[in-house]
């Protein structure tokens, strides 16, 4: 996990606030999709508060944050977290705080005091008992009848996983993340946190056939052509869970 923190603190010196803000004006598809599953949850159970936990740029916070009155953006790098917040004053946004922290301890944060926890593109760098570990931290921070939310990319669908593997055989000049974990549920994990397991579902199917190695017509072609026969799932797989009240 050391040599993984610090390959996240080498990338995070590589975005810009002015680049925070652009992508919060112009998310990726998968950022508007999830936000949009997000968005619903919160408005269904009159949510007013959420945290990301290992936000990096917290565009999925920020983009949520007009529709809850308390956001908490959580990450282990400061300097990250200070661009955050440059961006969010920039952006004119309200009621955010943000915490730097260890996720697996989370020390200044009392038990049940969000209702919704998520985070997206972390859990997939982490073998299952670390994952575990990690919901469960997760879950304690969890208000009875709130909601974690678990996003990360989706290694069962061929587009994405061929790209990650290519991308990975190249290097770190293609692939410059650390290596993620293929699992299909956080079901396991979820359960073992006490948390009752709602479902699984998969976004955005533009970014499988648009980035990586399918940006490129011939691999584009040929994996829309199996489409039709497989119909690929989406590129980012989302886990739901409540706590029980």
């Amino acid at each position: 996990m050391d040599d993984q923190k610090q390959v996240w603190l080498d990338f995070s010196k590589t975005i810009s606030v002015d680049h925070i803000k652009k992508s919060f004006h112009n998310p990726s598809t998968f950022q508007a999709e999830f936000n949009s599953i997000l968005q619903n949850i919160v408005e269904k159970n009159n949510f007013s508060s959420a945290i990301e936990i290992g936000c990096e740029a917290g565009i999925n916070l920020m983009l949520l944050s007009r529709y809850v009155k308390k956001s908490t953006f959580f990450d282990y790098d400061d300097t990250i977290l200070e661009k955050v917040k440059l961006a969010t004053d920039g952006l004119k946004l309200e009621n955010c705080e943000f915490i730097c922290e260890d996720m697996f301890v989370m020390g200044s944060i009392e038990d049940e005091t969000y209702d919704l926890v998520f985070n997206s593109g972390v859990i997939e760098h982490y073998t299952k008992d670390v994952r575990t570990a990690a919901t469960k931290s997760y879950a304690r921070i969890t208000k009875k009848g709130g909601y974690v939310i678990i996003a990360y990319p989706n290694h069962h669908s061929l587009p994405y996983r061929l790209s990650y593997l290519m991308g990975r055989a190249i290097g770190k000049s293609v692939w410059p993340f650390p290596k993620e974990y293929k699992f299909y549920s956080m079901k396991d994990e979820m359960t073992a946190a006490g948390l009752e397991f709602l479902t699984r579902t998969t976004v955005d199917r533009f970014t499988i056939f648009n980035r990586w190695i399918n940006r490129y017509k011939i691999t584009r072609g040929f994996f829309l052509f199996l489409d039709k026969f497989c119909h690929f799932g989406g590129y980012l797989t989302i886990c739901i869970a409540k706590k029980p009240a």
